[in-house]
C-alpha cells in the first residue's frame, strides 16, 4: 500500500555507465568445471562452474560483465550456478563441437535465444535419435531476475536438412554454428552448415525466422561413419569474422578413402574460407585453404584481417604426431599460400576463441603423460593482428587449476569483438557520450543515434528525449567513400522520480509470535507499484541507503524473501533498468497485521484420469467468500505450499488439475494481507467413459439406441441430460447428428459429457432387375439408385460371396433373391425376381431323375403358360403338353423316341412366345 501521510521524492542516483558490448563475453565456462573472467583485464580463473563438457559450451554476461547464465547445450545454469528454471533437457550435447551459442533478442532487453546442436552420431547413446538444431528463449526478468527458459519457447526445431532424404533426416546437421549482427544493425544472423549447404537464420525483435537463407556451396560434406557410427565429418568449428564479411569452417574429415590408413578419417579434413553477406545472409566464394589434414578450431583476429586454425597431424597409422597452430593473411592476394605455422606441439588441436582483451585463446591438452585427464592450461595468442613471426604466442600459459581444459571454448556473437565505438551515460536526461575505438582509419564520420537525429562530430554527445532501446550506427568515410557501418544497441533507462513510499503488509497469523511485528516478506510484492508494472525495470532492496549507493553493480541486494528485524522496518528500494546502472531510490515499509483465519473447507472434483480432477478455483473462491461473508474487496489466491502463500508467490491458475490434497489460501484486501487458510481437495472417482463416440448408421437401420453401452455401477446415483431435452439414460435417435449426454453425480454435482456423432450411410435401393432370357441361359442385370457407387451384389444368399458387378450370367430358371450392399455394409432389402427356364435335356429311363421334360414352374403372372408344343427336328408335332399336367416322357404314338434334339414352342397368356430346343438322351 502507499503511505498516505508520507511523501518521499525519489532520489535519483546516476552512476557513470560506459558500454562496450564486448563485456557480454567477459565470463567463460568450459571444459571440466573450468572458467575465466575478463572483467579485470587479465583473465582470472573461476572455480565455481558446473560444466563437465569435452567440447561444446556457451556463456553470456550483461553489458557490465556480470554473469547471466551458461550451458553445455543440455543444461542451463544461472548466475548462482543453479539449474535455471526449466533449463534442463535442452537438445544440445557435450560431444558436439559447438553445442550451443547465445544470441540476444534485439530490442528485448533481458531476452536471449540459446541455439543448440545435438551430437551427430549414435556412439554414446544408440537409442537416442539425433535432434539437430533447436533454439530456446530465456527471459531474465523471471525467477527473481535469475532467468528462466520459457516453457512455450523451448527446443523449437529448425530444419537444416531434407526430411525426405533418409540420411539427411537421420543426421540433420553438422556440429557447426556461429552468429553475427546483421548489416541492418537491427538483427542477427545465426549460421550453420550441413552437407553442401549453409543455413542462415535471421533473429529480429519478432523472434527467430524459422525459414533460413540457404546457400549451396561447391563441395559436399555428407555424414561419414566410422565403425562406431561416428559422423567424423561433422566435427570442427565454424566462425564468422567480427566484421561480418567472411566465414571460416574446419571440416575434420571429408571421406574415408585413404589407402594405408586405419580408417582414412585422419588425413582428409579441410579448411575453407567463404564470403558472407551480412545484409542477405548469403554464403559464397568457397576457397580451399588447407587439405589433407585434421582441423578443429578456427578464429579471426579482431580486425578480421587474420585467420587462425588448429590442425592435428597424423601419421599413416592414424596416430597423432603433433598439432599445429596456423595463421592466414586475409589481405593477401593468395590467402591459401599465406599460411604460416605459428606453433607446433604435442597438444591436440583444440578450440580457438577471441576474447574481449583482443587476444585469442586456445584449448587442447597434451597427449603425453595422460594429459587428457589433468591438463590445467590454455594457450594464448597475445597479438593476433601481427604477422605469424610476431604474434607473441604463449603455450600452456593460462592456468585454470584445479580445473581441466578439454577441447572446447564458448563461442559468442562474433560482432561483439568488432571494436568500433563506445558509449556511456544511459539514464534518461543524461548526456550520452560516444567515442570511436582503434586507430584513425577515416576522414570523416556520420552518427545515427537511432531516434531520428544525426551527427558528424567525431566524438558526439546526445540527449535522448524518451526511454527505449535504440540502434546507434557509425559510418566512417575515406575520401568520401563510406565504409561498412558498425552499430550497437543502447537502452536509455527512465526511472520515475516521484514514487511514494510503499508499505507491504504481511499477516502474522501463522507466525509463532503473532504480536511481535516480525514476519517473512516477499519484497517483490512492491515491484509493480514502484515500477509502474514496467517489465524492463528491476527493483533491488537494501537495509540502508549506504548499501544501496555502494552496490553500483547491482549485485548485492537483499534476498527477495526477507524477514524484518524490527516492527515497521523501512528498507531502501533501488529501481534500475535491466543491464543498467541507472537507479532511483524510494522506501518500502514492512508492517504486520494479526490476520484473519480463512476456513476454506472442502472442494470436490470428479476424476478426469489417473486420480486427478479439474477444480474451478474462481468458483471456489466465490463460494468461500460467500460462505464466510468476506468483504467484497478481499481477493483469494491459492498456492501449493504454505511458504508460497505467505509470500504471495506462484498463485495457481483459475482452472487447476490436481489429485487429492491440500491447497494453501492467501487473502489480500486491496493489496494488503488479510489472512491465510487451507482448502482440502477431494477427488471423486468417475466411471471411465469415452468422451466421443462415432457411429455410422445405414438409413435403413434408424432409429438407433444411444447410451446403452454406458455402464455405470449404480445408475441411480447419476442424473442424465441429453441435448434433446430427454433425461433417460438412453434415447432413440431417428436421424444423423450430434447428440450429447451429460452424466452428473447427484452427490457431488460434477460429471462428464459424452458425445455421440452419427453419420448416416445410405443403403442402396434396387430400382429394377433386367432379365435377358432365352430359356436355357439368362443374363440378369440389377439396377439401383446408387449407380457407380462402389456397390456389392450377391444372389440367393445374403451371407454368400458378393461381387462388384451388377450382372449375373447363366442364371438358372426359377425364383431368385438378389442382395445389394454398399462397401460400408449398408444392405438393401432383399428383392425377388423370376427367370423363365427349362431343362436343356432329360433322360427317360425311369430312374426317378430327369425322366420327363417340362418348363420350370414359376409363380409369376408374366410367365403364365397357355400352350406347350413339342416337335421333332422335321417340324412334326409330337406332343401338346398341359401346362398344369405332367411333362413329356419321350413317347410318341406308344413308341419311345430316339436320342436327339427336339424343339418346342411356348405361348404365354401375356402374348409372349418362346421357342427353343432340348435334348433327349437314352443310355445304350
Amino acid at each position: 500500500m502507499k503511505t498516505k501521510f508520507l511523501f518521499i521524492t525519489l532520489l535519483l542516483f546516476v552512476f557513470q555507465q560506459k558500454t562496450n558490448a564486448q563485456e557480454e563475453a567477459a565470463v567463460w565456462y568450459f571444459g571440466d568445471h573450468a572458467g575465466l573472467s575478463f572483467n579485470t583485464g587479465a583473465p582470472v580463473a573461476l572455480n565455481n562452474g558446473r560444466l563437465q563438457t569435452v567440447e561444446g559450451s556457451a556463456s553470456i554476461a550483461d553489458k557490465n560483465g556480470n554473469l547471466l547464465f551458461y550451458t553445455d547445450g543440455s543444461t542451463v545454469y544461472d548466475r548462482n550456478h543453479n539449474v535455471m528454471r526449466n533449463g534442463d533437457n535442452l537438445k544440445g550435447d557435450v560431444s558436439s563441437t559447438q553445442s550451443a551459442i547465445v544470441v540476444p533478442r534485439p530490442r528485448n532487453p533481458g531476452h536471449y535465444f540459446i541455439f543448440t546442436i545435438d551430437k551427430p552420431d549414435y556412439y554414446l547413446t544408440p537409442q537416442d535419435p539425433i535432434e539437430g538444431v533447436n533454439y530456446s528463449e530465456v527471459d531474465m526478468s523471471l525467477n527473481r531476475w535469475r532467468g528462466a527458459v520459457l516453457q512455450n519457447k523451448k527446443n523449437i526445431h529448425l530444419i537444416t536438412y531434407n526430411p525426405s532424404d533418409p540420411i539427411e533426416n537421420e543426421f540433420k546437421s553438422s556440429e557447426k554454428i556461429s552468429a553475427v549482427i546483421g548489416g541492418d544493425c537491427m538483427s542477427y544472423w545465426v549460421v550453420t552448415q550441413f552437407m553442401n549447404k549453409f543455413f542462415a537464420f535471421k533473429v529480429t525483435p519478432a523472434g527467430v525466422n524459422s525459414t533460413p537463407v540457404v546457400s549451396v556451396i561447391s563441395n559436399n560434406f555428407p555424414p561419414i561413419l566410422t565403425e562406431e557410427d561416428m559422423n567424423v565429418a561433422a566435427a570442427g568449428y565454424l566462425k564468422i569474422s567480427p566484421d561480418g564479411t567472411k566465414i571460416a569452417a574446419a571440416y575434420a574429415a571429408t571421406s574415408l578413402q585413404n589407402p594405408g590408413a586405419q580408417n582414412g578419417s585422419k588425413k582428409n579434413g579441410k579448411i575453407f574460407l567463404y564470403d558472407f553477406d551480412d545484409l542477405t545472409g548469403k554464403v559464397s566464394n568457397e576457397t580451399l585453404l588447407k587439405d589433407r589434414t585434421y582441423p578443429y578450431g578456427v578464429e579471426f583476429s579482431p580486425s578480421s584481417s587474420r585467420l587462425y586454425a588448429t590442425i592435428n597431424v597424423y601419421g599413416e597409422d592414424d596416430v597423432l604426431q603433433r598439432s599445429q597452430l596456423l595463421q592466414y593473411d586475409l589481405e593477401s592476394p593468395d590467402i591459401a599460400n599465406s599460411e604460416a605455422i605459428v606453433h607446433a606441439s604435442r597438444n591436440v588441436a583444440g578450440a580457438l576463441q577471441l576474447a574481449i582483451d583482443g587476444k585469442i585463446y586456445r584449448a587442447g591438452y597434451p597427449t603425453d603423460g595422460g594429459g587428457f585427464l589433468s591438463h590445467n592450461f590454455l594457450s594464448v595468442i597475445n597479438n593476433p593482428e601481427n604477422a605469424a613471426t610476431n604474434v607473441d604466442y604463449d603455450h600452456n600459459s593460462i592456468d585454470v587449476s584445479p580445473n581441466n581444459v578439454k577441447l572446447g571454448l564458448p563461442p559468442f556473437v562474433q560482432s561483439l569483438f568488432n571494436n568500433s565505438f563506445d558509449a556511456e551515460n544511459f539514464c534518461l536526461g543524461d548526456i550520452t557520450e560516444f567515442s570511436i575505438d582503434g586507430a584513425r582509419d577515416y576522414d570523416s564520420v556520420e552518427w545515427d543515434f537511432g531516434d531520428g537525429t544525426f551527427s558528424s562530430a567525431e566524438s558526439p554527445t546526445h540527449i535522448y528525449s524518451a526511454p527505449g532501446t535504440f540502434t546507434v550506427t557509425l559510418t566512417k568515410f575515406n575520401n568520401n567513400i563510406p565504409q561498412d557501418p558498425v552499430c550497437k544497441e543502447i537502452t536509455i533507462i527512465g526511472v520515475d522520480k516521484n514514487v511514494d513510499e510503499y508499505t507491504i503488509t504481511q499477516c502474522d497469523v501463522l507466525d509463532n509470535n503473532p504480536n511481535d511485528g516480525l514476519a517473512e516478506f516477499n519484497l517483490q510484492l512492491a515491484r509493480d507499484y514502484i515500477t509502474g508494472s514496467n517489465n524492463n525495470l528491476r527493483v533491488l532492496f537494501y537495509e540502508d541507503l549506504q548499501s544501496a549507493n555502494y552496490d553500483n553493480l547491482n549485485q548485492n541486494g537483499l534476498s527477495d524473501i526477507y524477514r524484518n528485524t524490527n516492527p515497521n522496518q523501512v528498507l531502501i528500494a533501488k529501481v534500475t533498468g535491466y543491464d543498467s546502472e541507472c537507479a532511483g531510490i524510494t522506501r518500502v515499509r514492512l508492517e504486520t497485521s494479526p490476520g484473519t483465519p480463512i476456513a476454506g473447507g472442502v472442494a470436490v472434483g470428479c476424476e478426469i484420469e489417473n486420480g486427478e480432477a479439474e477444480f474451478d478455483l474462481a468458483s471456489i473462491e466465490n463460494n468461500i467468500r460467500n460462505d464466510l461473508g468476506l468483504p467484497q474487496n478481499v481477493e483469494l489466491s491459492f498456492h501449493t505450499s504454505e511458504n508460497d502463500a505467505i509470500l504471495g508467490e506462484d498463485p495457481l491458475p483459475e482452472t487447476y488439475i490436481s489429485d487429492a490434497g491440500t491447497l494453501n489460501i492467501r487473502a489480500n484486501a486491496q493489496g494488503v494481507c488479510y489472512g491465510f487458510g487451507t482448502l482440502e481437495l477431494q477427488v471423486v472417482e468417475f466411471p471411465d467413459l469415452p468422451p466421443q463416440n462415432f457411429l455410422q448408421v445405414c438409413n435403413s437401420e434408424f432409429p438407433v439406441e444411444l447410451g446403452a453401452d454406458i455402464i455405470l455401477p449404480d445408475p441411480g446415483n447419476y442424473n442424465f441430460q441429453w441435448n434433446t431435452g430427454e433425461t433417460s439414460n438412453t434415447i432413440m435417435a431417428s436421424q444423423a447428428g450430434i447428440y450429447t449426454l451429460t452424466i452428473t453425480n447427484k452427490q457431488v454435482g460434477c460429471g462428464r459429457t459424452v458425445e455421440f456423432s452419427i453419420e448416416e450411410r445410405v443403403a442402396p435401393e434396387i430400382t429394377n432387375i433386367e432379365v435377358n432370357n432365352n430359356g436355357a441361359t439368362s443374363v440378369v442385370t440389377v439396377n439401383t439408385d446408387l449407380e457407380n457407387a462402389g456397390l456389392l451384389y450377391a444372389l440367393d444368399d445374403e451371407n454368400g460371396s458378393f461381387q462388384s458387378t451388377p450382372v449375373f450370367r447363366n442364371v438358372p430358371g426359377g425364383t431368385h433373391t438378389v442382395f445389394v450392399q454398399s462397401e460400408d455394409g449398408c444392405v438393401a432389402k432383399e428383392q425377388q425376381f423370376s427367370v423363365f427356364g427349362y431343362p436343356s435335356f432329360f433322360t427317360p429311363n425311369n430312374d426317378g431323375y430327369n425322366d420327363e421334360w417340362k418348363p420350370f414352374d414359376l409363380d409369376d403372372p408374366e410367365y403364365d403358360i397357355r400352350n406347350i408344343y413339342i416337335f421333332d427336328r422335321y417340324g412334326q408335332l409330337l406332343k401338346q403338353l398341359d401346362p398344369e399336367g405332367a411333362g413329356w416322357n419321350g413317347i410318341f404314338n406308344g413308341q419311345p423316341m430316339p436320342s436327339d434334339d427336339y424343339w418346342f414352342s411356348i405361348s404365354f397368356t401375356s402374348g409372349k412366345e418362346i421357342k427353343g430346343h432340348f435334348s433327349l438322351k437314352r443310355s445304350n
